[in-house]
């Protein structure tokens, strides 16, 4: 009996922690574009769109996101560059 209850809370402990909200939108190493005229931050794949100046600098999402703190610009970069968390079960499957 206190093996199947064991079983029962490891089950729903992983079951939590696939369910649950825990691993970032995105990731902090990703890459992405920061045009230091504009003050904003583009993902890579939204660089033509973008317009961006001649002074522009490639670092990581965090880096970004903490020592310039830019606005994420355009529709295309927001949609790739989702700050907040999702659960790992979504991320799993993308």
């Amino acid at each position: 009996m206190k093996k199947l209850i064991v079983l029962i809370i490891l089950l729903a402990a992983v079951v939590l922690i696939l369910v649950l909200p825990l691993a970032p939108e995105t990731s902090d190493t990703e890459r992405v574009i920061v045009d230091h005229t504009l003050k904003v931050t583009v993902h890579p794949a939204c660089f033509e769109e973008a317009g961006l100046t001649n002074y522009i600098d490639e670092v990581s999402f965090s880096n970004a996101m903490e020592n310039y703190g830019y606005e994420i610009s355009g529709e295309c970069s927001e949609e790739k560059l989702k700050e907040g968390r999702a659960s790992i079960l979504s991320k799993i499957m993308e």
